[in-house]
């Protein structure tokens, strides 16, 4: 058995606590640069294209960038033209709620004996022993959505130049590789290009796919304000795994408060369903081998990612988890560590089917 350096283990668990710590110290400078670079790769066909027509680097990417906020204000704008049809509801939805309150206060009275007064009094001090951490961990998670707020200018300056200058990037790493490992560098940052475009390319048409089934079989239900409800559903989505079952439970509350307790079940169902054919048919389709990370490290990367950056690190994890198992695919020195992050569960028969059927098309 080939005997492991201890240097090198040493060596090994060095750097990972050095790159974790200036991750976690310089997410103020990083987090701005992460999203930048992942647009810049997304728009970068979209600006060559524009070139193509006869437009010079500068106004394409201008227009570039506009596109992305245009795509932005108009997802703000259906928000706020729902939210104004929503607070009309408020009142009948209070007022539903108050008898929700009194309905299940009734219950257990009768099953259990327990006056009102006394639930009212459990329940407020169960809230105060709650209420320390619940407000540590509400005060994180909007830390990072006014972070991603303030940093969105500093977002698009770094992708403006990012995206003006692009050739003079790949020229450097290129250069810091050069002989014979250039052909193999160059092939790296193609495929690391191709991937985090087609990676966010992907999640954005999978939430478009969930807004409309949410949409659609919210308003079959008859729920009130399903497109509303579908929006800020699917917006969560963005962060694997966790992001749909947080957006899942506000279309349940609102079901619950503003219907019948009926209508719960079948919000349920249109969840699920939506879900199950977004997981195992929309995904696959339109990202591919998405970033061939296994669903164990998928995980870790959503956890180290809330850890060390909050918000931003549970969106930006997986794709930086999949840029490094492409270089440690490229290194030889680093595959065992690409062997443990790439996803090893193969798919089904048909699944290869479709997929070969919409790349022909």
């Amino acid at each position: 058995m080939k005997e492991i350096s201890l240097h090198r283990v040493n060596a090994f668990l060095l750097f990972g606590i050095l790159f974790v710590v200036a991750l976690y110290y310089g997410k103020v400078f990083f987090i701005p640069l992460s999203f930048a670079i992942i647009l810049a790769m997304l728009l970068t066909p979209v600006s060559r294209w524009l070139e193509a027509k006869g437009i010079s680097r500068i106004p394409a990417t201008l227009l570039c960038i506009l596109m992305l906020l245009l795509f932005i204000g108009g997802i703000l704008l259906a928000i706020s033209l729902q939210a104004v049809s929503f607070s009309e509801d408020l009142p009948q939805i209070q007022r539903k709620l108050s008898q929700t309150i009194t309905q299940v206060q009734q219950w257990i009275q009768q099953k259990y004996g327990v006056a009102p007064q006394e639930q009212i009094a459990f329940v407020q001090e169960q809230i105060s022993k709650f209420s320390q951490s619940a407000n540590k961990f509400l005060t994180s998670w909007v830390k990072g959505a006014m972070g991603l707020i303030t940093s969105f200018a500093l977002v698009v300056l770094y992708l403006f130049f990012l995206m003006w200058k692009r050739e003079k990037y790949e020229a450097f790493f290129l250069w810091v590789f050069s002989g014979d490992e250039k052909p193999v560098t160059k092939e790296t940052l193609q495929q690391i290009n191709k991937v985090a475009a087609q990676y966010l390319t992907g999640r954005l048409i999978s939430m478009f796919f969930l807004a409309i089934c949410y949409a659609i079989g919210f308003s079959i239900i008859g729920i009130e304000n399903a497109l509303l409800i579908s929006l800020i559903a699917v917006l969560p989505t963005i962060i694997p795994y966790v992001g749909s079952i947080i957006g899942g439970a506000f279309p349940i509350l609102m079901a619950f408060v503003s219907g019948s307790t009926g209508m719960v079940l079948p919000v349920i169902g249109v969840l699920v369903v939506a879900q199950v054919i977004d997981n195992n048919l929309i995904e696959p389709i339109v990202m591919g081998s998405k970033l061939n990370i296994s669903p164990i490290m998928t995980i870790f990367a959503i956890v180290l990612g809330e850890l060390i950056w909050g918000i931003p690190g549970m969106i930006l994890f997986e794709p930086l988890f999949a840029i490094i198992r492409i270089i440690c695919d490229h290194v030889p020195k680093l595959h065992p560590y690409g062997f443990l992050l790439e996803d090893d569960v193969e798919e089904p028969k048909w699944m290869d089917k479709i997929k070969h059927l919409f790349s022909k098309g």
